[in-house]
């Protein structure tokens, strides 16, 4: 790529099949600017164009330069020509932005009130298994709490807790179903 402000390029460092400048934008006039206009001024010039077409755009104002919709090709065509917004602060409007009804407002009433049914219990039915969870949660905060608190560390609470935690795993791996139900027809996961 060719620096614009580096000046003329001799012939010979141009790669061969490359164009007489670089791909720069045509001026005003749509011819393309030689490098030796490629000056500040020239691009602070283009800098404030481009800055006034996007002001007028935005502001609303059509651009002279803006293209035409193209008319429909038939005058049958009763589709309505659909146009794109370009401004931030256009909504297209949604199914709540229409006026409603006192029945429509009435049958949003009865249906906003939904009461959400109760949730099963957090700990089960089963109170072995609550006594399996507790003793795998409550094993290794036992040997934390003596490990930083008492000095030296008694080998009865490790031997004891470790038992504990391995009684816990026992059981909730001898609770775990087996098998699958024979009313579930969902295969899980497919990968």
């Amino acid at each position: 790529m060719v620096d614009p402000n580096a000046g003329a390029v001799p012939d010979d460092a141009r790669e061969p099949g490359a164009p007489d400048g670089p791909d720069e934008p045509s001026g005003q006039d749509g011819s393309r600017p030689d490098e030796s206009a490629w000056t500040d001024a020239w691009a602070e010039e283009q800098w404030r164009s481009l800055v006034a077409d996007l002001e007028a755009a935005s502001a609303g104002a059509p651009e002279a330069s803006a293209p035409e919709a193209p008319a429909p090709d038939s005058p049958a065509d009763d589709a309505p020509a659909r146009t794109i917004d370009v401004a931030p602060w256009v909504r297209p409007t949604g199914p709540r932005d229409w006026p409603t009804g006192p029945e429509v407002e009435d049958l949003e009433e009865q249906e906003s009130h939904y009461v959400p049914p109760e949730p099963p219990p957090v700990l089960g039915h089963d109170p072995l298994l609550n006594l399996a969870w507790g003793l795998v949660a409550a094993a290794p905060l036992v040997v934390l709490v003596v490990l930083v608190l008492v000095r030296p560390f008694p080998a009865l609470v490790g031997q004891i807790a470790g038992a504990a935690f391995l009684a816990g795993i026992g059981v909730l791996l001898w609770r775990m179903p087996h098998r699958r139900d024979e009313d579930d027809d969902d295969p899980g996961a497919v990968v």
